[in-house]
């Protein structure tokens, strides 16, 4: 499990790139809360970890408020969130 920590790890860095003044604060405090209440929350069981932080970033890339230029990223890491998903659930 070290490679999906690290990987997990790596996504949060990703994610603190939302915590810019340009973009609205209601979605930095979403991505925030994302990476600490779920991503990184390791009380919880990897899979609900990675489908609610999955979860809110769809919501954030909906929002009608999102600087333009930050919806690849939340694209690029729902995709990297569903793959690491897929490999937990094989394993």
């Amino acid at each position: 499990m070290t490679d999906i920590e690290d990987r997990i790890q790596q996504i949060a860095q990703v994610l603190e790139q939302l915590d810019d003044s340009q973009v609205p604060r209601n979605i930095r405090i979403l991505s925030k809360d994302a990476v600490e209440q779920h991503l990184l929350n390791k009380d919880k069981e990897m899979d609900l970890r990675l489908g609610m932080t999955a979860s809110i970033l769809d919501d954030i890339f909906n929002d009608a408020n999102l600087p333009l230029y930050y919806g690849p990223l939340c694209l690029q890491v729902q995709t990297a969130l569903e793959t690491l998903l897929t490999e937990v659930r094989r394993s």
